[in-house]
């Protein structure tokens, strides 16, 4: 039996490609061509513009290769791996995934031969046996090119907490700061380098699908974040951007939260409190891409919060 977190999570994919991700490669378009950002000496950022969009950092040094979020196919992971060539023919000897969904973890079985494939432990749950069939059926059914050759790979390293990776120079803290845009999140953190890779608690300029995520929970693991001595950070999906655009991100969510809770407490009805909400939100992130999210982020605030209501 499939739990009830999977049911959620993977009912917040199916929105999530129906509401125009999937949708693009359903109609014959393609994702805008990737860029390759350098952030610093020998950290690099591969940056989607639309369509499957999750973003891949990849870490090189003179002892190999470290790649964070594998993308949506075992295709698309290969074209991290020559984009990586372009910079080391060292093996990829670590991967991460900051969380389960499929377009950070389905490129998983292109590096399954690294020292590991690493995650918090829920992914690992999320991505095994019958809960990764059915999130990876789920991808199928929007027509994404190469989905028939993906093999759902779970990660065979796992942490609770925290985990401490060393590689070359590069120290990697992998934190886990409780529930936030899924129940297994990883945020990396490189103190020396003051640097920052979010995964999907933080979107630039985009509006966050919540559908998987724990609200309040996120809201507490982006102040945790903000707490970090960092100037670089880089989302899981949008460009590469400084502490201002976690700060972004967080304050989207206090006032998503703000303004269904405030509906909840006048005793509005969904549809009542998505009217309501809806316009404000449309104005104030006006510039930002995926606004037919919003509704979708309302439904899930007014649940979660609807149940704190009643405890």
């Amino acid at each position: 039996m499939v739990s009830a977190r999977v049911k959620v999570a993977a009912w917040a994919v199916l929105w999530v490609l129906a509401a125009g991700v999937g949708l693009a490669y359903a109609d014959g378009l393609t994702a805008a061509e990737p860029r390759t950002v350098r952030v610093l000496d020998n950290i690099y950022a591969i940056v989607h513009g639309n369509g499957i969009d999750s973003n891949t950092t990849f870490f090189v040094t003179d002892e190999g290769a470290i790649v964070v979020d594998t993308r949506v196919t075992p295709d698309e992971a290969r074209k991290v791996l020559d984009e990586i060539r372009k910079h080391t023919d060292k093996p990829v000897k670590y991967a991460i995934n900051t969380h389960f969904h499929g377009d950070h973890t389905f490129g998983n079985q292109v590096f399954r031969e690294s020292s590991a494939i690493i995650a918090h432990k829920n992914v690992r749950s999320a991505l095994s046996g019958s809960n990764g069939l059915d999130h990876l059926n789920f991808f199928k059914t929007f027509n994404i090119p190469g989905m028939d050759e993906v093999k759902v790979t779970p990660p065979n390293l796992v942490y609770e907490n925290r985990m401490e990776l060393y590689l070359g120079p590069f120290h990697l803290q992998l934190l886990h700061l409780g529930r936030g845009h899924t129940d297994g999140d990883t945020a990396i953190y490189i103190n020396e380098l003051r640097t920052i890779i979010a995964g999907d608690l933080v979107f630039n300029k985009k509006i966050p699908y919540v559908s998987s995520g724990y609200i309040d929970e996120w809201i507490d693991s982006l102040y945790k974040l903000e707490e970090l001595d960092a100037e670089i950070v880089i989302p899981g999906h949008g460009d590469v951007g400084g502490k201002p655009i976690l700060i972004q991100m967080k304050h989207y969510l206090i006032e998503l939260k703000t303004y269904v809770t405030n509906e909840l407490a006048k005793g509005s009805s969904l549809q009542q409190t998505k009217d309501a909400v809806r316009p404000i939100l449309r104005e104030k992130y006006h510039d930002w891409l995926n606004l037919d999210w919003i509704d979708a982020n309302i439904e899930r605030a007014y649940l979660e919060f609807s149940i704190k209501k009643r405890t």
